[in-house]
């Protein structure tokens, strides 16, 4: 791994720290694994915020961090009829990807996970076949 002029070595680099590769840096650092866990700052994605209560157990996912429970879906057609579909097993937490995602991140900090604000760019390989990860380090937002 080479961060500007000078290299660390880590077991694992995992490039981006959303969801599952905040996830997987937590398991790996937990498990003994030295860690990177990249990541671009000062982003909020658009998308998804619906975590099943499976989730929500087997990864220890704090009810603060819940904003609401959805206990339903609602479809609606071109011609604006509409039909709900009760969630099976009670409910869907819907979580704010900005606070949830930094959470994720903070728990694989908190596990062993080195985090560097910074972007992916590109991957060499030295004489001994080592991979190499290049990314351009930036300070936190």
């Amino acid at each position: 791994m080479e961060a500007t002029s000078s290299s660390v070595t880590f077991d694992v680099v995992v490039i981006g720290g959303g969801p599952a590769g905040a996830t997987a840096a937590h398991d790996l650092a937990r498990l003994g694994r030295s860690v990177l866990l990249l990541d671009r700052a000062g982003r909020t994605k658009p998308c998804g915020g619906a975590i099943p209560p499976r989730l929500i157990r087997d990864f220890a996912i704090p009810d603060e961090l819940l904003v609401a429970r959805a206990t339903s879906a609602r479809m609606v057609s071109p011609t604006d009829k509409r039909v709900d579909i009760p969630i099976e097993n009670g409910f869907v937490g819907m979580v704010d990807r900005d606070h949830f995602d930094e959470w994720l991140r903070e728990r694989a900090a908190g596990g062993g996970a080195q985090r560097q604000i910074g972007s992916f760019d590109r991957l060499t390989r030295d004489d001994d076949g080592v991979s190499v990860v290049h990314y351009q380090a930036r300070e936190r937002a």
